[in-house]
C-alpha cells in the first residue's frame, strides 16, 4: 500500500515538466538571494569593510567575506572556547553528524579544559582524524596565523575577531578570504553553502556555551530525535518488507560501518542510513521516475541545510510532520473506502 501511494504520487506530480520549473526556481532563489545573504551573514556593513587582524595589506574590503554575531558575554569568556578548538581538542561546536558522516571523528567539548588553553602560533590544527581516507585526513588540518589574546585568532580560515559591545558582550567576527574558497563556479554550487552551513551552527555553538543557553530547547531536541528515529525505521521498514530488496538494506547498513566505528556518532550514522536509504528505496520503489523527484529532494534539503539555524533539529521535526501525516493518512484510508450505505427500494433520490 504504502509503495503504490509513493507511485502514484510520483506519476500524477514529479514529472519532469513540473520538475525543471520547481527545479530552477529553487536555485534561482539560492543563486539570487539565499547566497548574497550567507556570504556576509550577520554581519553590519561597517563590519565587512573594516580591516581586521590578519587582513593583508592591500587587499580590498571586497576580497572578503565576513560572518558575525552577538554574544551576551565579555570576550574574556569567549576566548577560551575559542583556543580549544581542534579535532583532537574541543572540536569545532559544529554540526557533528555531518563532520562524523564522512568519519572525521569530531567530538564537541561542552566544557573549558585548561590542558587546551594554550596556543603559540604555528601550532597545527588538524580538521579530521589522521587515519580518515587511508591518511589522507593528515593533510587537512589548519594553522595558527594570528593569535592576539581575547581579541583575535586566525586558523587560517577563518579567522575570528572579539569586540567589546557598548554593554560588556561580544561581537564575534569570522573572517576569510574569497581566493581561499576556489573556483567560482565551484563555490557559489557546492562549496559556500556547504561552509556557511558548518560556520553558521560554529558561532551559533560559540554561543550557546559562552552564554550558557542552547539554540535548541530540549523538549525540541527530544521531539527531532523521535522524528529521525521514525524516519530510520520506516525506510528500514520499507526495504524490509520486500525480500529481494535485503541485500540493498544490508549494502546501506554496510556502508556506514566504518564511519560509525571510527566516530561512534549514531547520529551520523543515522544521517547517512536516511541519505542512502531514501535515495535506495525511492528508485526501487518507483524506478526512473524517482530521478525527477529526487532532484527536487536534493535541492529542498540543501535549502533546509542552509537556512535552518540547527538542521539536525529542522530534519527531526519535519520527519515529525511526515510520520503524522503517514499515520493520519493511513487512519483516513478506510473510512473514505467504506461503500455507501443502499438505498432503498421505492426510494426517490
Amino acid at each position: 500500500m504504502l509503495t503504490l501511494s509513493i507511485t502514484r504520487l510520483v506519476d500524477r506530480v514529479l514529472r519532469w515538466r513540473v520538475v525543471l520549473p520547481v527545479f530552477a526556481l529553487l536555485w534561482g532563489v539560492y543563486l539570487l538571494g539565499v547566497h548574497p545573504w550567507l556570504m556576509n551573514w550577520g554581519a553590519t556593513s561597517a563590519e565587512i569593510s573594516m580591516s581586521l587582524p590578519g587582513d593583508e595589506p592591500g587587499l580590498p574590503s571586497g576580497a572578503y567575506f565576513t560572518r558575525a554575531i552577538t554574544i551576551d558575554a565579555p570576550p574574556s569568556v569567549v576566548w577560551p572556547w575559542l583556543v580549544q578548538m581542534g579535532q583532537d581538542r574541543a572540536g569545532f561546536y559544529s554540526n557533528t553528524w555531518l563532520e562524523n558522516l564522512v568519519g572525521a571523528d569530531i567530538h564537541n567539548a561542552s566544557s573549558i579544559h585548561p590542558e587546551w588553553q594554550h596556543r603559540s602560533l604555528g601550532d597545527s590544527v588538524p580538521l579530521a582524524r589522521p587515519d580518515l581516507f587511508f591518511g589522507m585526513g593528515a593533510t587537512g588540518h589548519s594553522s595558527i596565523v594570528v593569535l592576539e589574546p581575547e581579541q583575535a585568532i586566525g586558523y587560517i580560515t577563518p579567522r575570528f575577531v572579539l569586540q567589546t559591545t557598548a554593554d560588556g558582550g561580544t561581537r564575534l567576527l569570522a573572517r576569510e578570504t574569497l581566493d581561499s574558497q576556489g573556483p567560482i563556479i565551484t563555490r557559489l554550487l557546492i562549496w559556500d553553502a556547504m561552509h556557511f552551513v558548518m560556520v553558521q551552527r560554529m558561532l551559533h555553538g560559540i554561543q550557546e556555551r559562552a552564554t550558557g543557553q542552547a539554540l535548541v530547547p530540549a523538549s525540541v531536541l527530544v521531539l527531532a530525535r523521535v522524528g529521525w528515529l521514525l524516519a530510520g525505521l520506516g525506510v528500514f521498514a520499507l526495504l524490509a518488507s520486500r525480500r529481494h530488496w535485503w541485500p540493498w538494506l544490508a549494502l546501506t547498513i554496510v556502508i556506514l560501518v566504518p564511519a560509525l566505528s571510527s566516530t561512534g556518532d549514531w547520529d551520523a550514522a543515522l544521517a547517512g542510513f536516511l541519505a542512502i536509504g531514501i535515495t535506495v528505496s525511492g528508485g526501487l520503489v518507483v524506478g526512473r521516475r524517482w530521478w525527477p523527484a529526487y532532484v527536487v529532494i536534493a535541492s529542498a534539503v540543501l535549502l533546509v541545510l542552509v537556512l535552518a539555524p540547527d538542521a539536525w533539529a529542522a530534519f527531526g521535526l519535519l520527519f515529525d510532520v511526515l510520520a503524522i501525516s503517514g499515520l493520519a493518512g493511513a487512519l483516513l484510508r478506510p473510512s473514505l473506502r467504506q461503500p455507501s450505505p443502499p438505498v432503498p427500494v421505492g426510494v426517490r433520490l
